[in-house]
């Protein structure tokens, strides 16, 4: 399922059909409001990331980019995304933010999440980890 271009361990990257397989899922799942299936596919692209050689996970944002993960480009808006952040679940808004993370690891992720110059996925990013923050220390404090 990998290809790994003869290179050894965590050099290896998502193949197409992999990349397109998880796409599908991230949508059917959206779509079904599955919100665990959600979950699912952002956390398995984060770890592929993570378990990629740092110097070709670049590559892997690149792929995310030209796969259009998010729909950002084909919508020509940011739709799907900002829906995914406004579900009120917070192991979602962690899968979310820390994808998103890995995708602005990079100029080509930092031009898809600014896609037109729109700063809407920053911006909504800032106030879910403000919150996740805040609510955290409110927590912590309770004691």
């Amino acid at each position: 399922m990998i290809i790994n271009e003869g290179k050894p361990e965590g050099g290896e990257l998502i193949t197409e059909q992999v990349m397109q397989e998880h796409k599908t899922k991230l949508m059917t799942h959206y779509k079904e409001k599955n919100v665990d299936g959600i979950i699912e596919v952002l956390l398995s692209l984060r770890v592929n990331a993570l378990q990629i050689a740092p110097e070709l996970r670049k590559n892997l944002v690149y792929e995310l980019v030209r796969n259009d993960i998010f729909l950002i480009t084909e919508n020509d808006n940011f739709d799907f995304p900002m829906g995914i952040l406004e579900i009120n679940n917070s192991s979602l808004k962690h899968a979310i933010t820390s994808l998103i993370s890995v995708i602005a690891s990079t100029l080509k992720g930092v031009e898809y999440l600014s896609h037109k110059n729109k700063m809407q996925i920053v911006e909504k990013i800032i106030k879910v980890k403000s919150l996740i923050e805040s609510s955290f220390l409110t927590e912590s404090h309770r004691f």
